[in-house]
């Protein structure tokens, strides 16, 4: 498949070459269109309720970060994205796996173009590259009406870039620090009277501030729309993701020496030697049909098939080292191969009504999910490995990887999940607006995850409640409760599937546009309630993950800021205060209480093409689930500037951690590494 990447690159390169004499006759007709740079998202949503509301009337915090946000920060990965995002955290713990936590919780529930994607294993692996999305949205709080996992902490939705109406291309280079380099094209025209595509390409590679890490990722992706007739429109798209990295954690550095005493190390410690590596594949195809039934009601049918292919050897450092020594440490070497396969269909009516006097909008959907996860383990033939003092140095010699057992090393787990849909918004009064909805959900599991049977079922229905009074033109009250329904893949100590995660969701708070409804400001009140949630207990003497099910209390505040103040100057803010806890014990200790997150972007009207900007970021102390590490309170401060020589040509400089701050990346596990000191990266924008 690494062909197949750079000959997706290659063409794409191609096209880009060639463009500028393919278009002539297309841009000497017509003025250039102007570029508008709005943090935000004043248009319309459809990700929390499938009704097709702006921010303003939708009863929930929504946050969406534009392509201008993108590329004003170098937000290159969808990593990068959610640690910019207010309200979330990005907890790194390993080179090549992160989660993600929105108000306490993981977030598991995310979307491609509003449908809902089955995110099993509750992390990412490897690095998605944002180069074909147009914008982020999230959707804070339970959204269990369109995706079905009613988790109560975020539902990201991506939306993928489309055909455009007119030419356009662009193309990018940029290095950075640690040998970073990078390049990205984008092309998009009309191919006939009713057809159009788009192509999209970038390739990125480098080491890091790790020692002995590097890695290099490679996008593809393409899309075509075919205007079938005039209220019938097709689009059909392939993306194709490659990430490969050497010298990957597995786990990371071992916080806690034989004395109990807290571990400091360089930033560049690691300990995976040099033959340890990780390969994710991540491929995508998608179809969507669109039909305009009248001028009320439409239809919508879409069907993603996304696959992951990953291959992995790794080493695993565990232990208390000595501090004057070293010595005390061990690590396990192992080779994982991992498939996951998910099919999606989805089929909806949407449209208005009218009755006493009101319009009124309502959806009625079907959608269908089918996931399959193979997983495999080879042990080493020599078993655990005894660590010398000079463990950093990572020369341990790559094993051979021959030891397997089947009945344990083995995961395969079906899980299929059905389910139907309805919502409406009411307009009680002009002012006043109800929206009602629930969702069916039928889920069945089965199969075998590393020794343990996997056969479970679960069928539930969601309410969704939600109120918005518009006590002003620009002023909003709103209001929502869901019921909390989230199917889990955890063992219990018996081996037995956990089962689902149930409760209940709450939020209620205003919203103020601002600015020509340029600029919204949102205040958010939220809580829940889950019983059976998965917590981690430890590993049995199989080497299996087992869990136990707790009841977990959650509340907190969000306050966020998003648009254009004033011509010229855009901010990008979020401030969230969450406590989450068990029997009256704050319950995950690694997930700050207060976050704090900053950024803005200024066109300098002295100087004419130049536009400066900053992110600033803060989260209070948090600790390791058992409490053994502390991290204090810490900032960190992105500074970005970006200069347009003309309408073509620009040019952009950008700092992340400008203090060079020093903080371990996450303390979700008792084991952690250091996150990246101050980076340089430069690129330069070409417009054809």
């Amino acid at each position: 498949m690494k062909h197949f990447a750079r000959h997706a690159l290659a063409a794409a390169v191609a096209i880009a070459a060639a463009a500028p004499s393919w278009a002539q006759s297309v841009k000497n007709n017509e003025s250039p269109i102007e570029e508008v740079y709005v943090y935000g998202e004043p248009g319309k949503t459809d990700a929390a309720t499938k009704l097709n509301l702006t921010v303003m009337e939708t009863p929930q915090t929504v946050t969406s970060i534009s392509a201008a946000q993108i590329k004003d920060f170098g937000l290159d990965s969808l990593r990068d994205v959610l640690n910019y995002a207010p309200g979330i955290t990005v907890e790194e713990v390993e080179t090549d796996r992160t989660y993600f936590t929105a108000r306490g919780f993981d977030v598991v529930n995310f979307q491609y173009d509003g449908v809902g994607i089955p995110f099993i294993s509750g992390n990412a692996s490897g690095l998605q590259d944002t180069a074909l999305y147009e914008k982020v949205e999230l959707i804070k709080g339970a959204a269990g009406l369109v995706t079905g996992l009613a988790n109560p902490s975020a539902t990201v939705n991506y939306v993928r870039k489309r055909p455009t109406d007119e030419f356009q291309g662009s193309t990018s280079l940029s290095v950075s620090r640690w040998s970073g380099r990078r390049a990205e094209v984008d092309v998009s025209s009309p191919i006939s009277d009713r057809v159009s595509g788009r192509v999209v390409a970038a390739y990125d590679q480098g080491e890091s501030h790790l020692d002995r890490h590097e890695a290099k990722n490679t996008l593809g992706y393409g899309i075509l729309r075919f205007d079938v007739t005039d209220s019938s429109q097709l689009h059909a798209g392939y993306s194709y993701n490659n990430s490969d990295s050497d010298s990957v954690l597995w786990g990371a550095l071992p916080l806690v020496n034989a004395l109990g005493q807290q571990v400091h190390y360089d930033r560049s410690t690691s300990t995976a030697p040099d033959w340890t590596f990780s390969e994710n594949t991540q491929k995508q195809f998608f179809v969507e049909y669109s039909q305009e039934l009248n001028e009320n009601w439409s239809f919508d049918a879409q069907f993603v098939q996304n696959t992951s292919e990953t291959e992995s050897e790794l080493f695993y450092v565990f232990g208390q080292p000595d501090p004057t020594t070293g010595l005390g440490l061990a690590g396990s070497p192992s080779r994982y191969l991992r498939d996951e396969d998910q099919k999606n269909g989805e089929l909806f009516f949407t449209g208005n009504i009218d009755a006493f006097g009101q319009e009124h909008q309502i959806v009625i959907g079907y959608s269908h999910s089918d996931t399959n996860i193979k997983q495999k383990s080879i042990s080493s033939d020599g078993g655990i490995v005894v660590l010398g003092s000079d463990w950093a140095a990572g020369n341990t010699p790559r094993p051979n990887f021959t030891v397997h057992n089947p009945a344990t090393q083995v995961g395969d787990v079906d899980l299929k999940q059905k389910a139907f849909y309805a919502a409406a918004r009411i307009n009680v009064m002009d002012n006043l607006s109800l929206l009602l909805g629930a969702r069916n959900t039928d889920l069945e599991q089965s199969g075998l995850s590393y020794g343990g049977q996997s056969n479970a079922s679960a069928k539930e229905t969601v309410p969704y409640y939600g109120l918005t009074w518009n006590i002003l033109d620009d002023l909003v009250f709103y209001a929502s409760y869901t019921e909390v329904f989230k199917q889990q893949t955890w063992l219990n100590t018996d081996l037995l599937p956990l089962g689902p995660t149930l409760g209940e969701s709450t939020e209620f708070g205003f919203k103020k546009s601002f600015n020509d409804e340029r600029a919204t400001l949102t205040i958010a009140r939220f809580s829940s309630e889950q019983s059976n949630f998965g917590m981690f207990i430890g590993r049995n003497a199989q080497n299996v993950a087992t869990y136990r099910g707790a009841t977990l209390e959650s509340e907190g505040y969000e306050i966020e800021f998003s648009g254009e103040i004033i011509d010229g100057l855009n901010i990008g803010a979020g401030f969230t205060v969450v406590d989450i806890e068990e029997e009256g014990q704050d319950a995950r200790p690694f997930i700050p209480e207060k976050l704090l997150k900053v950024s803005a972007s200024y066109d300098i009207p002295a100087v004419e093409g130049l536009r400066i900007g900053a992110v600033i970021k803060h989260q209070d102390d948090t600790t390791t689930p058992r409490g053994f590490v502390k991290q204090d309170a810490y900032s960190t401060i992105d500074l970005a500037a970006h200069y347009k020589l003309n309408q073509d040509i620009s040019f952009s400089l950008n700092v992340t951690n400008a203090t060079d701050k020093t903080y371990l990346s996450s303390l979700y596990w008792d084991q952690a590494y250091y996150g990246s000191p101050r980076n340089i990266s430069a690129s330069v924008n070409y417009k054809f």
